[in-house]
């Protein structure tokens, strides 16, 4: 299946691998950008004086920015624009993986908390060449048939390409998590947050011309034939995108990917997918809120590792370090943090970065740093977190297949 997500958007692991490398270093060029402050106000006063301004009067614009899905397993933001998660965090246990839930009596289903117009359908799928892709898979959450049922609701499923990615790469990566969760001595329980990502795709000035010129020759506007379609006057169509040029500033990036279902409701199609994987410490309690910050507390040693991968083909050969990115830069590029007010606040924040600094400099094969080497060894005797690569090794289950129907 062609790499309907990926092909423009692949520019970012070249001379690593074609196909799979092209989507890790485009993602990783944009990822350099520096990252978001931490932090946002979300305070009730707040809320309070935004609601009493008196440009609000009358109302104002709403969305579901803040509304969230509790399922067995997992919670999921909706991002009501692309009718994509915006991001799904997942428990993963030895006992979830175990349990009486069978793929084989769930169906998938649509959100029927979201109004019709916002919510993502079943139909904008079907005939669409994408698989409805779990963003917590199904496999992770056996324990109960409803925990494995939940994981089928479309507040969890984005377009994926299916063949090299969904069914096989992704799925990979998939059951690395499950290992971190039963079969590895890292740590516990193991939390990992997914969601899609957008990323743009860096255009020279002479591309952008050749596109806006072939556009403006294509005279049958509106997709009809010779004899009842319409079409539009070639001089007017010139003098458009000539005056639309002339207006638009020139820029290195574009966004481009496609789109699913029928306008206006459309489902977008991401061109790339995040996991940022957490190990938490072993005998971490579900009733004891992990606070990197709370100094009452023992230190506690936690590992973590964020992951982007291309919506396309992936060559089943290819390292699963490939896709690793530092955490802080996909935090820049998707607009969130991930776990700074918990267990990756504070020194542990810190101490991770470093860890990761070594981590991505024994990569390169260059000397680590004075500063890392300093952080980590302190890091040790306080509050500890280190690259998941660190505590284990990062290599994708050997031999492993995904057991998928199409659109699953």
């Amino acid at each position: 299946m062609p790499a309907r997500g990926g092909g423009g958007h692949l520019p970012f692991l070249a001379g690593v691998c074609a196909g799979a490398a092209a989507g890790g270093v485009g993602a990783y060029a944009l990822l350099s950008r520096r990252g978001a402050g931490d932090a946002v106000d979300t305070s009730v006063d707040g809320t309070k004086s935004a609601v009493a301004h008196p440009a609000m009067r009358a109302g104002w614009p709403s969305g579901f920015e803040d509304l969230l899905r509790v399922r067995s397993g997992f919670v999921a933001s909706y991002d009501a624009r692309t009718r994509n998660p915006r991001w799904v965090l997942e428990r993963i246990t030895a006992e979830s993986c175990d349990g009486v839930g069978t793929r084989k009596k769930s169906r998938f289903a649509e959100d029927d908390e979201v109004d019709g117009a916002h919510a993502a359908k079943l139909s904008d799928y079907r005939g669409s060449g994408y698989d409805r892709g779990h963003l917590a898979a199904a496999a992770g959450h056996k324990n109960t048939q409803r925990a494995m049922d939940d994981t089928f609701s479309l507040i969890n499923v984005s377009p994926q390409v299916g063949d090299g990615f969904n069914r096989d790469y992704w799925a990979r990566l998939e059951h690395f998590t499950r290992i971190l969760a039963t079969k590895t001595k890292a740590g516990g329980d193991v939390l990992v947050a997914t969601g899609p990502l957008f990323l743009p795709t860096k255009v020279s000035a002479s591309e952008r011309r050749a596109r806006e010129f072939r556009e403006s020759m294509d005279v049958r506007g509106d997709g009809g034939d010779k004899k009842g379609g319409k079409t539009r006057d070639v001089s007017t169509a010139l003098v458009d995108v000539s005056s639309s040029a002339k207006a638009r500033p020139p820029a290195d990036w574009e966004m481009r990917y496609p789109l699913i279902g029928d306008a206006p409701e459309l489902v977008h199609v991401p061109t790339h997918f995040f996991k940022v994987v957490l190990v938490l410490p072993a005998g971490d309690r579900d009733d004891e809120r992990l606070d990197a910050n709370d100094k009452n507390k023992d230190a506690r040693a936690v590992a973590a590792a964020a992951f982007v991968l291309p919506n396309a083909p992936i060559p089943p050969e290819t390292p699963l370090e490939t896709f690793i990115v530092p955490l802080a830069k996909l935090e820049a590029a998707s607009g969130l943090t991930f776990f700074r007010q918990g267990a990756l606040g504070g020194e542990a924040r810190e101490a991770f970065e470093a860890s990761e600094r070594l981590y991505f400099e024994s990569r390169s094969g260059g000397e680590a740093s004075e500063t890392a080497a300093r952080v980590t060894s302190r890091s040790r005797s306080k509050s500890r977190a280190e690259h998941v690569c660190q505590a284990a090794a990062c290599v994708l289950p050997a031999g492993f297949a995904a057991k998928q129907t199409r659109g699953g």
